[in-house]
């Protein structure tokens, strides 16, 4: 994700930074713009910056998501579609040159970390939830193997086994970052690292150790009828010669 940001995304954000020119701003939940014309402010493969007052729709695009700021509202477009959002109707936000500059170069660096602690606390929930979830067949599948399996020896199998997938994903975005690989390329790897997390997940359940004997585990005779604890009672300590319970018994 650090490696997306600094080389796909952090470079279109300071040339479209660069490149404002006039002074544009966000007054009461609307864009007040010097011009109707289409802008394209910076784009790439992966992102793309336009300025698209009237929402006229004439300048394309070429980047895998692309933010199209219009009068009103904000265009996310990609792939899978578009959806958009709302200025903040109580917030001024200036959008020109000696006002954006100085604070996108200031902040770049809180941007990197806050991206890389967002993808660590979102990898650790959403592993947590798939874990619990996937709990459930580790343990139903540990039975039938008869592998003994606590519930929370399911729950850590289950989210070990995650870990085979995330390495791929993890591996699948790199990749994309280095431009080895397209969005639908990517797209593809996302729905097979899933899989990848199944087969571990339904095969683990079999590596667990297997029940032991008890008998085997003492070195008794496996093949004798197992003795209750209440049947087990120590036997006395036969008489000795003439019938004295009281002598000492020859060795």
């Amino acid at each position: 994700v650090v490696v997306l940001l600094m080389r796909g995304w952090f470079p279109v954000v300071t040339r479209a930074v660069q490149s404002l020119t006039g002074f544009g701003a966000v007054r009461g939940g609307q864009l007040a713009w010097p011009g109707k014309a289409a802008v394209v402010l910076a784009e790439n493969r992966f992102l793309g910056l336009v300025v698209d007052a009237e929402d006229a729709g004439g300048t394309g695009q070429i980047a895998d998501l692309q933010f199209e700021f219009t009068r009103e509202r904000i265009k996310i477009v990609s792939l899978l579609g578009f959806t958009s959002l709302p200025y903040p109707s109580g917030v001024v936000i200036e959008l020109n040159r000696p006002v954006l500059d100085p604070w996108w170069n200031a902040g770049r660096p809180a941007f990197v970390f806050g991206g890389a602690l967002a993808t660590v606390l979102w990898l650790f929930a959403s592993w947590a939830a798939l874990a619990t979830l996937y709990a459930v067949p580790v343990r139903v599948l540990a039975w039938f193997a008869n592998r003994p399996a606590s519930p929370g020896k399911c729950w850590r199998v289950a989210a070990a086994a995650l870990l085979p997938g995330a390495l791929w994903m993890a591996g699948a975005l790199l990749l994309y970052a280095l431009e080895q690989l397209s969005l639908v390329g990517l797209g593809a790897a996302f729905g097979l690292h899933f899989i990848v997390g199944w087969v571990y997940v339904l095969g683990a359940p079999f590596c667990l150790p297997r029940k032991a004997d008890d008998r085997l585990a003492t070195g008794a005779n496996p093949f004798t009828p197992a003795v209750k604890a209440e049947e087990q009672t120590t036997p006395a300590p036969p008489p000795g010669p003439g019938g004295n319970p009281f002598q000492t018994p020859p060795k």
